[in-house]
């Protein structure tokens, strides 16, 4: 499953006091979050993303991403369980004039199949459910 999000950062928001932007994920494995950072950011617009308490992009603690007409993406391989699924986006822009729209997505595997049909008849007949 792909969710996307869009993070607008106006103009001068400062570090301490970031934009913010939610989204609650299913459960299952973050296998990658992508940022696209249009051009006219000019490495001036910072993202963080964060699962919980958990700082996920960058991996550094306390440090962020940015860019110029760049897509990023992060491999991240971190498992969303039943709770914390709160994905939080935080930005600051040390743009003066311009507020800056960050576009994210991020990719989860379901850990389990999403239909029974899915699951071999083998299997099923094994498990006594076919």
């Amino acid at each position: 499953m792909v969710f996307h999000c869009e993070l607008t950062i106006p103009d001068s928001t400062l570090k301490t006091s970031p934009a913010t932007t939610e989204i609650v994920l299913s459960e299952g494995m973050i296998d990658t979050v992508t940022m696209l950072f249009p051009a006219g950011c000019a490495g001036l617009a910072y993202v963080q993303v964060w699962l919980g308490g958990y700082q996920l992009v960058p991996w550094s603690r306390g440090s962020w991403v940015h860019g110029d007409d760049h897509l990023i993406a992060h491999q991240v391989n971190h498992a969303v369980g039943p709770a914390p699924r709160l994905l939080r986006v935080l930005g600051y822009n040390e743009d003066d004039t311009n507020s800056h729209t960050i576009a994210v997505s991020i990719d989860v595997t379901p850990f389990y199949p999403t239909a029974v049909s899915s699951i071999p008849a083998e299997l099923l007949d094994q498990l006594g459910l076919g």
